[in-house]
């Protein structure tokens, strides 16, 4: 590939199953059947560069080899932080599962769907009582003693006016904030389309600035680089532009369940079959990597989420810090 400089992956995104016990109006991965799914072995390929792994779904709970999975994970990439996404909807499971995985990975994280307050929550997931599933999950694994938690909301039209309410929750709770904004994919997602998510902006916009200023007054820096991607993430949810370059298929992967390597969530491009390589560093080399690269350069669209902004952040730290003196003091008023 010309012009381009291959780097070893540093984050990635595993989705271990398309299993799903969710309705999610906004994803239809719970629609896919009989999707085929990586023995536990194949994931000794990944490389040892990783240093964010999100592990993800459908609900990777649905695993009964989760543990073995997030066992062989840390062998393969040992200085790699990571997080498991769930929907949080089968509470004792999933404490069960995580007294085995704290034992193998004592700091790792978890980060529960909600995507509204009380009722609404379950108006999106489509599942009964899902908000008081996800606050017994939460509670549970908070008397296991997990400090690496989180809320992890995805804003949509029929939600907006909620995105607060599920921040201040964390706050109360003492408790991490993240959030996406619902966008389409022909990989993920089921293949949902949601190319329409175009949520009331005068809403959007005082729900936003409710978050980046309740971070931007906290004295923890992690919580300001927050700030600059919820920033990041507001204008690119009305403007389709993102506020920094990011690597998608370079710095960032995604696998899903079969063993594809994606450039990311949304870069519909397939770099390989990780079953087809010794490595993933041999797959990451190939000539179907690179056909792929080329093809987010020229073809591929905008995308900013957490897993392939963490990179942007941390290759342009003037620029982040830049903003957040400008907008600490004081606080922001408009975006």
């Amino acid at each position: 590939m010309q012009n381009m400089k291959i780097q070893n992956p540093i984050d990635c995104v595993l989705g271990i199953t398309y299993k799903c016990n969710s309705r999610c109006v906004m994803c239809d991965i719970w629609k896919i059947k009989d999707f085929p799914e990586l023995p536990v072995e194949e994931y000794k390929k990944l490389p040892s560069s990783l240093r964010d792994v999100n592990i993800s779904g459908g609900e990777p709970f649905l695993r009964g080899d989760i543990p073995e999975i997030i066992a062989t994970v840390k062998k393969a990439a040992p200085k790699a932080r990571m997080v498991i996404s769930t929907n949080g909807f089968m509470p004792q499971l999933i404490e069960k599962q995580m007294k085995e995985i704290l034992k193998i990975k004592p700091d790792i994280g978890i980060a529960i769907s909600v995507d509204g307050y009380g009722d609404m929550h379950e108006e999106i997931r489509k599942i009964p009582n899902a908000w008081e599933k996800d606050m017994e999950t939460l509670d549970r694994l908070q008397k296991l003693g997990m400090k690496n938690l989180r809320l992890a909301f995805t804003i949509l039209p029929q939600n907006v006016q909620d995105f607060s309410k599920v921040y201040d929750e964390t706050r109360k709770r003492g408790i991490q904030f993240t959030h996406a904004f619902a966008q389409s994919s022909e990989h993920y997602f089921g293949g949902s389309n949601n190319d329409n998510n175009k949520p009331d902006l005068e809403v959007l916009k005082k729900q936003y600035i409710h978050l980046i200023n309740g971070e931007l007054k906290s004295w923890h820096p992690k919580r300001w680089v927050r700030a600059f991607f919820a920033h990041g993430l507001y204008k690119f949810s009305i403007e389709k532009v993102q506020v920094l370059n990011n690597d998608p298929g370079n710095k960032f992967f995604y696998l899903d369940p079969r063993g594809v390597v994606y450039p990311s969530v949304v870069h519909n491009y397939p770099m390989g079959n990780i079953q087809n390589y010794d490595t993933l560093d041999d797959l990451w080399h190939s000539d179907t990597a690179n056909d792929a690269r080329e093809k987010v350069v020229n073809l591929g669209r905008p995308a900013w989420m957490i897993c392939t902004a963490r990179t942007a952040i941390k290759k342009n730290p003037q620029k982040v810090v830049k903003w957040i003196v400008q907008n600490k003091i004081g606080g922001m008023r408009d975006l």
